[in-house]
């Protein structure tokens, strides 16, 4: 899980996001369906999103819409964690941490 210093706005969340996921706002933009000047405008809190819009980010940035608009203080590595065993998010989340090392 990731939960180290969390923005607390949406876009601070979107950006903040991103950013982890190392994605620039075009690519991001492409992921969504969107134009990369509505990413730069969300980030920016001069407009605010659609539930569509929403939906597609969180899809895209395999978050959480909950996350994105801050009702969530953490967002998961994956779909459908929630359904699996501590011990099993434990191991997965080692296969994670060993995966992100070996890249460094």
């Amino acid at each position: 899980m990731i939960e180290s210093s969390i923005p607390s706005t949406f876009a601070a969340r979107l950006r903040d996001i991103r950013e982890k996921r190392e994605l620039s706002q075009s690519e991001l933009a492409r992921e969504a369906g969107m134009q990369p000047s509505a990413i730069a405008h969300f980030e920016a809190g001069r407009r605010k999103p659609s539930f569509d819009n929403v939906r597609a980010l969180a899809k895209a940035l395999k978050v959480t819409a909950d996350y994105l608009l801050g009702t969530k203080t953490t967002t998961t590595a994956f779909r459908d964690e929630d359904k699996l065993s501590a011990k099993d998010r434990n191991f997965i989340q080692n296969i994670i941490d060993t995966m992100i090392g070996e890249k460094k």
